[in-house]
Formats: structure tokens, C-alpha cells, sequence
């Protein structure tokens, strides 16, 4: 993609190729601090994970905290669209050229982050449904002349890969939020000068 165009022109590229245009500043040239932030700072934040030996264990409260990041980003893809859409007719935008290309990638990263989150969601839930447990434990009646019961086993944590690889999706998630608000800050900085 060359400098002069915006991402999402060319409708067979997809949403992951979108993003990665967005990679590249107003002169052409790779935002190598975004490369690093948003995938080399993830894989190593993962592998420091893994090789720590980390376990998740609160599984349920991170599908629902990422769950709901997903549904405001959802909200914010809209909002950036209806934005969009009323640019066109202000007469503020006319002599801004680079405002529009700047909310044109930003929906981009927007909708690549709703992206990473759905995958975040469906990784997390995978990863709590397959969750090691320690065997069932009979546990003896706590009144007297009750019978004992089994209880299910404890919940380990998930295994330390597979927490880094959860870890590192969310770092990844947040990089790319820094990104789009990073961009709608330079899009009001463009718009008030």
C-alpha cells in the first residue's frame, strides 16, 4: 500500500490486512515502535509467561472482562463509522487532509481490535473448558450421621503455554486500543489546527 491510500480500498484484502497497512505512517514509512508494541512486546510478554510457569486460574472474570472490552469496541467501530459518514458534509474537514485518512485507519484498528478480542474470548473459553483439574475428592459428612460426599476437583490453572499464549493475545489487544486511541488523538489535534 502506498502512502496515498487508506486502508480498507480493497474489499479482498480483509480486516487483518487493513490493520497491518495502518503500520505505516503519513510518509510511507513502517511505524517500527508500533511493530514492537503491538507484536514483538506480546510474544515476549507470552514467553516470559510460559517459561515462568504461570497459571491462570480466574478464568470466568476474564471472559467476562474481555467480553465486555469486545462489546465497547464493537460500540466504538459504529461510532467511528457514523463519524466517517459525517465528515463528508462539514465544511471543518475541507481543508483537512489528513483527518480523513487518519479516521479511515482508525476504523481499521478498530475493527481488527474487535477481531483480536473475539479471538481472545473463543481462546479463553477453550482454555477454561479444557482447565486441569486434580482428581474428585471424597469429602467426609460435616454433621454427624451425614454420608460423605464426592466433590469435584480443585481447578489447577490453566497450563503455562497456554496462559502465555492468553496473556499475550490480551497485550496484544491493548496495544492495538493504544493505537486507535493514539490515532483519534492525532485526528483532534488535526481537526483543532
Amino acid at each position: 500500500m502506498d502512502a496515498g491510500t487508506t486502508p480498507g480500498n480493497d474489499a479482498s484484502k480483509g480486516m487483518i490486512w487493513d490493520h497491518l497497512a495502518t503500520l505505516r505512517g503519513v510518509r510511507g514509512g513502517f511505524l517500527w515502535w508500533q511493530i514492537v508494541a503491538q507484536f514483538g512486546l506480546p510474544i515476549a510478554v507470552g514467553i516470559v509467561v510460559w517459561q515462568a510457569g504461570f497459571r491462570i486460574t480466574i478464568m470466568g472474570d476474564l471472559i467476562a472482562g474481555f467480553s465486555v472490552l469486545a462489546g465497547f469496541l464493537f460500540g466504538l467501530v459504529i461510532f467511528v463509522f457514523q463519524l466517517r459518514l459525517g465528515m463528508t458534509a462539514d465544511p471543518r474537514v475541507q481543508n483537512k487532509a489528513l483527518l480523513p485518512t487518519l479516521v479511515d485507519q482508525t476504523f481499521s484498528n478498530v475493527l481488527y481490535a474487535v477481531l483480536v478480542s473475539f479471538a481472545l474470548i473463543a481462546a479463553t473459553v477453550a482454555a477454561a473448558a479444557t482447565e486441569p483439574r486434580t482428581e474428585p475428592v471424597i469429602v467426609p459428612a460435616a454433621v454427624a450421621g451425614g454420608s460423605p460426599s464426592l466433590e469435584a476437583g480443585v481447578a489447577l490453572g490453566l497450563e503455562p503455554w497456554v496462559s502465555g499464549v492468553v496473556i499475550g493475545l490480551a497485550v496484544h489487544l491493548l496495544a492495538v486500543v493504544g493505537m486507535c486511541l493514539s490515532r483519534m488523538r492525532r485526528a483532534y489535534i488535526e481537526l483543532k489546527s
